[in-house]
């Protein structure tokens, strides 16, 4: 019977840890696609959704190819975004 409780809570756990999930990464979508005309209107509020933008689509948990792999990832995806971000400031400034 205790067995059967913790196989539910660990299948809502999981559903929760998911809906979390996708929620961080629509908002780590808005954030990056918005954050260069938030950055036209106050600098440091664009910076900081960029930020967000990074952290949100990084890798998450553990990763198959260790830290090092997800540091990469993250750093790609850090500049992936920055990218953006000068390309949008440069066609709107």
């Amino acid at each position: 019977m205790a067995k059967e409780k913790h196989e539910i809570y660990d299948e809502q756990d999981k559903r929760l840890g998911r809906l979390i999930l996708k929620v961080l990464g629509i908002v780590a979508i808005v954030s990056g696609l918005v954050g260069p005309f938030i950055y036209l209107l106050n600098a440091n509020w664009g910076r900081e959704l960029g930020t967000l933008a990074v952290i949100c689509l990084g890798p998450k948990g553990r990763t198959a190819g260790g830290q090092w792999l997800a540091l990469l990832k993250t750093l790609g995806l850090s500049i992936l975004i920055l990218g953006y971000f000068v390309i949008v400031l440069k066609l709107l400034g």
